[in-house]
């Protein structure tokens, strides 16, 4: 399988504004004006009198963080909610906003817990860049700054920095945040990681366990296929559909059949025979989706989008190029390995073993926050599970925790993306 220079999770460009932005759970970092309160079913956030973005705006790009959001367009890079480290870029305020300059274009978002990261490129294709910005005590910005080289202070960039230093590749092909900590991929077939090591999250090897305040590249060489994070632990799935793992598995998260404290590097995960096409990092859990792929040139389909293509005309949101499509999607099952509320039943809230998620079938994507987690099926009928609480982050119209996976109520909407935060979801639907 040849490399994606697309973002697996933001991979819904569109030269139409027909993909539409749903939102739940705390509104304060959803594109809202009003007071914060709770949204406890899937909210039209273009539809609400105090919607912040311009309606004209197609929203491509979407990150969720603890308590903020950032969302990309052809022009903009928007940011809502907490920033009390600058993580929205800016200090003091509770919405921002970035204007791409001519020859700029988006390639991707990410948000920690306060933390965030926009990746540039430039229209001739020929560079990326990665800026940071927002609290940088462990170093997660990787911009050379950390709590030891300015003793005593609170480290953070009140503006986006652009990453000058340490890593190989002219493209960067994923991006993603744990807790304070940031792992992101290159076209040279490296990965770098930077922030908060304690519980092995750099996965820089079995002596070093300290904090980095620059990409360091992982002992794990190969295309990457996604990498997913939220919490403090990381996988890596492989172009050659291999799955990797490293950080906090004191759970047994890691899936290697046991509970390990640190994972310090890369270790494959061996547990499953089928072949795994999605994974999604939660706290104390993983969800792995398997399935079967066939390859059709210029084929029409929303999952996985691999190579590079031009925007069309048609009416619709997907990315014409080459793409890959799931063969038998009765075979798309949705596995899952650690502890919590993670789709077992209730009289299961731990296992060291992958085990089948019930109420699943036909799956396409997965995703995890730290506490829940969430399906797209092959229709684009949205399922959620997990630890719910005071946010309704289930999306499900309550505040109970889900011990199976329920269908999310979207009205008629067809769900093509998604972006669980800590407390708030999003969603493009069209």
């Amino acid at each position: 399988m040849p490399p994606s220079r697309f973002f697996c999770r933001s991979i819904h460009t569109t030269s139409k504004s027909n993909a539409k932005l749903y939102g739940w759970g705390h509104t304060q970092a959803l594109p809202l004006t009003r007071t914060p309160n709770i949204f406890t079913k899937p909210t039209p956030l273009f539809d609400q009198p105090d919607y912040a973005l311009p309606r004209s705006d197609q929203v491509n790009f979407m990150a969720t963080g603890w308590g903020h959001s950032l969302l990309g367009t052809d022009k903009h890079v928007y940011g809502f909610g907490l920033n009390r480290c600058h993580q929205l870029g800016l200090a003091n305020k509770r919405q921002t906003s970035y204007s791409l300059k001519s020859n700029e274009t988006l390639k991707g978002l990410a948000c920690g817990r306060e933390h965030s990261h926009i990746v540039i490129g430039n229209r001739e294709d020929t560079s990326d860049t990665i800026y940071s910005m927002g609290n940088n005590m462990y170093g997660q910005l990787g911009v050379g700054e950390c709590k030891s080289t300015r003793p005593g202070q609170l480290v953070m960039q009140n503006q986006p920095t652009p990453i000058t230093q340490g890593y190989d590749g002219h493209h960067i092909t994923d991006i993603v945040c744990g807790m304070d900590n940031t792992v992101f991929s290159t076209d040279a077939n490296k990965i770098y990681a930077m922030g908060w090591g304690a519980d092995g999250q750099l996965g820089q090897g079995p002596d070093w366990s300290t904090d980095t305040n620059v990409p360091s590249c992982l002992p794990l060489v190969g295309a990457i296929q996604k990498l997913s994070s939220s919490t403090d632990f990381t996988l890596a799935l492989l172009g050659d559909g291999q799955l990797w793992v490293w950080g906090n598995s004191e759970y047994g998260q890691g899936m290697q059949g046991t509970k390990i404290d640190r994972i310090l590097a890369p270790v494959p995960v061996n547990m499953i025979d089928e072949t795994i096409i999605d994974v999604a990092a939660g706290g104390p859990f993983s969800v792995i989706l398997t399935g079967k792929w066939i390859k059709k040139e210029r084929g029409w389909g929303w999952r996985f989008v691999c190579g590079v293509g031009n925007s069309d005309d048609r009416d619709n949101v997907y990315l014409p190029s080459f793409c890959f499509v799931l063969e038998n999607l009765e075979s798309g099952n949705v596995y899952t390995c650690g502890y919590g509320g993670v789709g077992l039943g209730k009289e299961v809230i731990e296992t060291l073993k992958l085990q089948k998620v019930k109420g699943l079938d036909k799956i396409m994507r997965v995703f995890a926050a730290t506490d829940y987690a969430a399906a797209i099926s092959e229709s684009g009928d949205l399922f959620t599970w997990g630890l719910n609480g005071p946010s309704g982050r289930l999306g499900l119209g309550h505040y109970q925790h889900e011990f199976v996976a329920k269908q999310v109520d979207m009205g008629n909407n067809i769900v093509m993306d998604l972006s669980l935060g800590t407390n708030h979801a999003l969603a493009l639907c069209v």
